[in-house]
């Protein structure tokens, strides 16, 4: 029986306005320096590739994880042959533009699929590989209190897909595995993630295709009355 179903935030249940290069280009801006936006954001894509993930550690990491963002947003001008100075206002400007409104938005159909699933009585919640941050970018949109636990992995010590962060969820839900459904956009992130913590796994296409997501939990409900 689905008790509870989380989210992957972003790119699932948010996503940027503008691609993450045109935001760089834009700050850089005010610190005199001209970037192409197209060039940057290949830049970004490659370094978010490149740049290590963290460890698994036991408790929260340090400064909410800013160093790993640091280390990312350096990666992208170094990749893309360009500087901007000085670095660390830069970055700090960089780092809080992702938090202001107007830089995300969420995905078009997400707000029903949010309704749907409390209405039918199924707890939520969101799993990301990200930090405090997303707090008060789900409360600017407007959808921080529809999730019972947000479960970060800056506060949690663990990136998806290693199976410590989604037993946390299962530790902070009071649940069994079988009792959750995890979605989310990456198969090798979220799928295999879930999966190797014995929770169910649903992969969303690459248009965010909740009505496929919705197909399936109706079929679900079928046989799982906690969904009817």
């Amino acid at each position: 029986m689905i008790r509870t179903v989380t989210f992957d935030a972003a790119n699932t249940l948010i996503r940027l306005t503008a691609p993450a290069g045109q935001t760089y280009a834009e700050v850089a801006r005010r610190f005199g320096a001209v970037l192409d936006p197209a060039r940057i954001n290949q830049a970004f894509v490659r370094a978010w590739k490149e740049v290590p993930r963290l460890p698994d550690q036991t408790g929260p990491r340090a400064e909410d994880a800013r160093f790993w963002w640091r280390a990312l947003v350096a990666t992208t001008l170094s990749i893309a042959e360009y500087r901007v100075n000085p670095f660390p206002d830069y970055f700090d400007a960089v780092y809080k533009e992702f938090t202001l409104p107007g830089i995300w938005q969420l995905t078009p159909g997400v707000t029903h699929v949010l309704s749907a699933l409390t209405q039918a009585g199924i707890r939520l919640g969101v799993v990301s590989n990200f930090d405090r941050r997303l707090y008060s970018i789900l409360e600017t949109l407007g959808v921080l209190n529809r999730f019972e636990h947000l479960i970060i992995s800056s506060e949690v010590g663990a990136d998806k897909p290693s199976p410590r962060i989604f037993e946390e969820v299962l530790r902070r839900f009071d649940l069994g595995p079988k009792e959750v459904l995890h979605v989310g956009d990456e198969e090798e992130i979220d799928g295999i993630g879930a999966r190797s913590a014995g929770m169910s796994a649903f992969i969303l296409g690459k248009d965010g295709d909740w009505k496929e997501f919705l197909r399936n939990i109706r079929l679900l409900a079928e046989s799982d009355p906690g969904l009817r």
